[in-house]
């Protein structure tokens, strides 16, 4: 398998080490920074995470009517999306770059659900590991490479015929009309210089249709959530380009 289009991907990825407790610790060719430390994390388990509730909902529902048994989360942060998926019977893992976020989904411990510590540039699982593999707001901070990178690792541990289930902002056709995305806007704007830039470079790309439409990636199922600010989609696997240059 070509890993030279994944960033950090030139090697081929360690087993993790499986601890007594639901974390798994990852150590290996991570980035050198996180951008998510124990301040953030507090904001997002406290502010964030009730108003995506319904958006948890909706993607446990797919989940569980596309009869999944393993699903992977990844950017996990405080674990929200893994304990509704682990209340309706799904074994989930959850994984994220920041300790704080990983700590954070710890302390609200769910039986069925497990965290790993690691890279969605390059996460620490076999090919073919996941029925499912989640991306919720995952993509906008970043910028196109990096997007590419996560979609590419997301779908490589998926088993053929698995769902990528993505879910990120969309931007509606007359934003100055819309109070949510107004919200939106001004959240992601002022989270730092370059959640920011992200952001504006996502939403320029065409929100969440943008990175599945570059790569051929075509969803069998859409809806939204959030009032109508994020868009979720369904792609099953393999489709699109990424499944002629990358994983397979």
């Amino acid at each position: 398998m070509d890993h030279s289009f994944i960033l950090y991907g030139s090697l081929p990825p360690a087993k993790p080490h499986l601890a007594q407790s639901p974390i798994v610790v990852y150590r290996s060719r991570m980035p050198e920074r996180e951008r998510y430390g124990r301040r953030a994390a507090g904001v997002y388990g406290a502010l964030i995470d009730p108003v995506l509730r319904s958006l948890r909902s909706k993607v446990a529902r797919i989940c569980q009517e596309e009869d999944v048994a393993r699903v992977l989360d990844v950017a996990c942060g405080t674990g929200a999306q893994c304990r509704r998926l682990a209340r309706v019977g799904i074994r989930v893992t959850g994984v994220d770059l920041s300790e704080a976020m990983i700590a954070a989904a710890r302390r609200r411990h769910r039986a069925g659900a497990e965290y790993v510590l690691g890279s969605a540039f390059d996460l620490p699982f076999l090919d073919a590991s996941f029925d499912a593999a989640i991306l919720s707001l995952a993509l906008h901070e970043h910028a196109e490479n990096e997007r590419t990178a996560m979609c590419c690792q997301a779908l490589r541990v998926l088993r053929p015929g698995g769902v990528l289930v993505v879910a990120d902002y969309a931007c509606p056709d007359r934003t100055s009309l819309n109070v949510p995305w107004m919200i939106v806007r001004f959240v992601e704007t002022t989270a730092g210089p370059e959640h920011c830039a992200g952001f504006a470079d996502f939403v320029r790309r065409g929100s969440l249709g943008g990175p599945l439409a570059r790569h051929g990636l075509t969803s069998f199922r859409a809806t939204r959530a959030v009032f109508g600010t994020v868009g979720i989609d369904v792609v099953r696997w393999p489709s699109g380009t990424l499944a002629q240059s990358g994983p397979n």
